[in-house]
């Protein structure tokens, strides 16, 4: 339910947004950039509609393809990307149908951060540096070699 309640949410503030850079992966699976979407229309909160101004050569041949809509706008303090399959609908329209299959977002707004999320984000800086510090000391340690590492604690 709170999954549901999270996806209903995410959907709201995508429509907020109204803009994306669409993406679609060739036959290697690399991501080619295709289009800036200035409007998204929703036709539920999993399938969503919008006009390409362009398609690269190679993925005219192609009906339906995986792809990719990150949404972001300026001056938002949040931005999601959607992962999914594309339909070109309409070829002459060049209209796009996009089922959304997951969302990826970043969201400091959300309310369902909790302390150990808030914990992580705190000493996860902090072990980075202590792991580049034991292993300077380990190196120092192994070249002068007098140093017996087992008894350093006592």
């Amino acid at each position: 339910m709170e999954h549901q309640e999270n996806h209903l949410d995410y959907i709201r503030k995508i429509k907020e947004l109204d803009q994306a850079t669409f993406f679609c992966f060739n036959e290697s699976s690399q991501k080619l950039p295709v289009a800036i979407v200035r409007h998204l229309d929703f036709e539920n909160d999993d399938t969503l509609h919008f006009d390409c101004s362009y398609f690269p050569l190679i993925e005219k041949t192609w009906d339906v393809f995986a792809a990719e809509l990150r949404c972001y706008k300026k001056g938002m303090p949040y931005s999601f990307v959607l992962h999914g399959a594309a339909l070109i609908s309409d070829f002459s329209s060049r209209r796009v149908s996009f089922t959304i299959q997951y969302i990826e977002s970043f969201d400091p707004t959300a309310e369902e951060e909790s302390k150990q999320n808030i914990l992580t984000m705190i000493t996860k800086p902090y072990k980075y540096i202590f792991q580049m510090g034991t292993s300077i000391i380990g190196a120092i340690w192994k070249k002068d070699g007098d140093i017996d590492v087992r008894n350093v604690a006592a």
